[in-house]
């Protein structure tokens, strides 16, 4: 009698503790390879706006690319561009995305988890790499960035966003027959300023554990930061002549 007590008290810890690695937070950290073949391709024909596909026509690789420039990639280009590797490390209170997109230029990107939001700031200005908060559902990162600076291009074709762009992902661990263990990030890039309807993609990576990252080092030299200030202001006052005028005599 005293035996079958014993057993049902540790039946009960085993499913305890069963229940609770169930419910536990997946570990995304390592090191991790793109696979295109899994991968989710911009759509055709994007679906922009008339203000997206004038920029777009206008766009000059060599003018307007800013890793040409030492800028960054840029959110959510770093996630989307390239083959190079991407390591994940991941705390308590953060998960940390690195990337390697070119010998030039390494990013990091910071996802604050279960931050609360902080109020708008009209002088709060865009960065490269926006402004991430995420939290956990079940086995999916959810993340949502904004903040995000509009001179960074989302494609290496010139693809824009207006600026105002919102950023949604689910990061999940899944399993491939010829590949194993998988990183799935899928996307929702909304901009109603920039596109029609929302853009979604997917992103899949393979683990790649003895996968090598190099040394990034740009070399920003005076001439380089000076000609980035000249096109920071060239872009101001397109915007500017952009607006329209007040109506004349309104009151």
């Amino acid at each position: 009698m005293q035996h079958g007590k014993w057993r049902r008290i540790a039946a009960g810890l085993a499913s305890l503790a069963g229940g609770l690695a169930l419910g536990a937070t997946p570990d995304l950290g390592g090191i991790w390879l793109p696979v295109e073949s899994l991968s989710t391709p911009w759509p055709e024909p994007l679906p922009l706006t008339d203000a997206a596909r004038t920029r777009y026509g206008a766009f000059d690789p060599d003018r307007d690319e800013p890793t040409g420039f030492c800028m960054p990639l840029g959110t959510p280009r770093n996630t989307l561009a390239g083959t190079s590797p991407m390591e994940v490390l991941q705390t308590a209170d953060r998960v940390y995305f690195v990337f390697q997109p070119n010998l030039l230029n390494a990013e990091t990107r910071r996802v604050y988890l279960d931050a609360p939001a902080k109020p708008a700031d009209p002088d709060r200005l865009p960065t490269w790499l926006g402004t991430s908060r995420g939290h956990f559902e079940g086995d999916a990162l959810v993340v949502e960035t904004t903040e995000m600076e509009p001179q960074a291009i989302l494609h290496g074709n010139g693809l824009t966003h207006s600026g105002q762009l919102r950023l949604r992902e689910r990061w999940h661990l899944a399993s491939d027959a010829r590949r194993g263990r998988i990183l799935v990030n899928d996307l929702v890039l909304d901009d109603p300023a920039s596109f029609r309807e929302p853009l979604r993609l997917r992103r899949v990576f393979a683990q790649a554990p003895d996968a090598q990252f190099a040394e990034g080092q740009c070399s920003e030299r005076l001439w380089i930061d000076q000609l980035w200030r000249h096109r920071l202001m060239e872009h101001a006052a397109a915007r500017k002549a952009a607006t329209p005028p007040a109506a004349a005599g309104a009151k």
